[in-house]
């Protein structure tokens, strides 16, 4: 695979873009992926998009032929139920949650203020918390993304300027017709040594082509006009390539597409079947007097008649015709494609029918129930952790070298992680009951502590409300001593 380097030096900028722009799985279809994620049913033929309408034969109730018959009109085009389920997203929702819904947590080995000014970039101004859950749910729905950082200036509330870092994500783009593709480029030791961004834009109301490489040294940018391309070229800030990419192979419910497709299928048919049959039918014996369907008060008249042989009244009769078919082959269907999606995509059944009836188990029962989801959010995390930790990487320098260069040292000499908790929810009284237990019984926690921590603590008033417990501590051991000295008559 020939270099970076090598392929910037032919002259022809069209060249350089088709040989940067090849895509690092074949045969994959990122648009097709995004489409089935937001409903769309069409990418296999099982898929219950391909559901044609119904074609009814209709014969003229007046009109007959030669032979009597009644003359057959046009046909009737009824159209079928397509039942699409949200499973798509679901299984992916709550495969990012398992990685990146809980806490976020940031460490370094050394607590000084360029890792405070680290950690105000990260939380507050690129919030990368939600970026990275975005990006996630990107990635395991389209089957790759891309976080490109970059600078801006900033004018603050009192007039001044300030240099700070923003960060987007890289897509598919929302409609059809636009163009908008993103690959990377590696050298022969696999790491990424440039990456590109093709797209379109309107430049005086006609759309041109352009596109956007990243080196570590340079970002080169190309715009095709009726004259050719136009290469504008910039140092590189970073001094690393400040683009994350990440791909998967598959979107994140492949393996039970075609059980997807099955369920889907049965509940449209079921769907067809339900509005024909669920309306009641009435059927009628003989002659009858039926009332419109505007009638209040709704009564059937049949008229009474004596039979001329015995002599005996007879009159007609009416009753509603009932489905009797049996449908629990159908439910059973159901619920084993269910179960199947689920358990095959290694997702939990979260509803709420399901949860409601667990009752208060333990955190060890809780993490075994979820042990699948959480095999697979490591099992992603192969593909996502070094997408955080190169996060990190590109923030650091962006601070570095752009925004707070005071900070260089501090920032390059620091080794900094974020991690992120279980979205499992926890007992703070299992936990305190294990801590109380390892210690014997004895506090664990000093006065401070369980006071900063309690709800009812004012916000930042932690040692107010110190105070306030010392003066009741202080005015109930007075009490207490008044009423020992009127028991002994002091």
């Amino acid at each position: 695979m020939p270099s970076i380097y090598d392929i910037l030096q032919n002259e022809n900028f069209g060249q350089v873009v088709h040989t940067l722009c090849v895509d690092t799985i074949e045969g994959r279809a990122p648009r097709e992926y995004l489409e089935e994620f937001n409903g769309e049913r069409k990418r296999r033929k099982t898929s219950v998009g391909w559901r044609e309408p119904k074609r009814m034969e209709v014969y003229s109730e007046s009109l007959v032929d030669d032979d009597g018959n009644p003359v057959r009109l046009d046909d009737k085009v009824v159209d079928v139920a397509r039942i699409v389920t949200n499973f798509p997203r679901k299984v992916v929702r709550t495969a990012v949650a398992f990685m990146f819904g809980g806490k976020m947590k940031i460490s370094a080995d050394e607590q000084n203020e360029g890792f405070n000014e680290f950690k105000r970039v990260w939380e507050r101004k690129l919030k990368m918390h939600s970026v990275l859950k975005k990006f996630a749910r990107v990635v395991l729905s389209e089957t790759k993304a891309a976080i490109v950082f970059f600078p801006y200036v900033s004018l603050r509330f009192d007039g001044t300027k300030q240099a700070e870092l923003k960060a987007k994500i890289l897509s598919q783009p929302v409609q059809d017709n636009v163009t908008s593709d993103f690959y990377p480029h590696f050298d022969d030791n696999d790491d990424m040594d440039a990456f590109i961004h093709k797209f379109q834009v309107r430049i005086d109301g006609i759309t041109a082509d352009r596109a956007i490489i990243w080196t570590r040294e340079k970002i080169i940018t190309g715009t095709q006009t009726y004259g050719g391309w136009e290469i504008a070229e910039a140092d590189n800030p970073f001094g690393i390539i400040p683009v994350i990419y990440a791909d998967v192979l598959e979107p994140e419910w492949e393996e039970v597409a075609p059980v997807m497709d099955a369920r889907e299928m049965r509940l449209s048919r079921m769907a067809d079947t339900n509005d024909y049959f669920a309306e009641p039918i009435m059927k009628t014996f003989g002659e009858t007097d039926l009332p419109s369907k505007n009638t209040v008060g709704k009564e059937i008249t049949f008229p009474m008649k004596v039979d001329p042989d015995s002599g005996k009244p007879f009159h007609g009769d009416a009753d509603f015709l009932a489905w009797q078919q049996s449908i629990d082959s159908v439910k059973q269907e159901l619920e084993e494609t269910k179960n199947e999606q689920f358990s095959g995509s290694s997702t939990p059944d979260l509803s709420f029918d399901n949860l409601k009836g667990i009752g208060n188990i333990s955190g060890v029962a809780r993490r075994f129930m979820t042990l699948d989801a959480q095999i697979k959010a490591a099992e992603n995390m192969e593909v996502f952790g070094p997408v955080v930790q190169r996060c990190v990487s590109v923030v650091v320098a962006g601070i570095a070298n752009i925004t707070n260069i005071r900070f260089r040292q501090q920032l390059v000499d620091n080794w900094i992680t974020v991690s992120f908790e279980s979205i499992l929810p926890k007992d703070p009284v299992e936990d305190a009951q294990i801590l109380s237990l390892a210690g014997g019984g004895k506090a664990f926690n000093s006065k401070e502590t369980v006071v900063a921590n309690s709800p009812l603590t004012p916000t930042g008033d932690v040692e107010g409300e110190l105070e306030r417990m010392a003066q009741d501590e202080k005015a109930e051991a007075e009490r207490n001593n008044m009423i020992g000295l009127n028991a002994f008559g002091g």
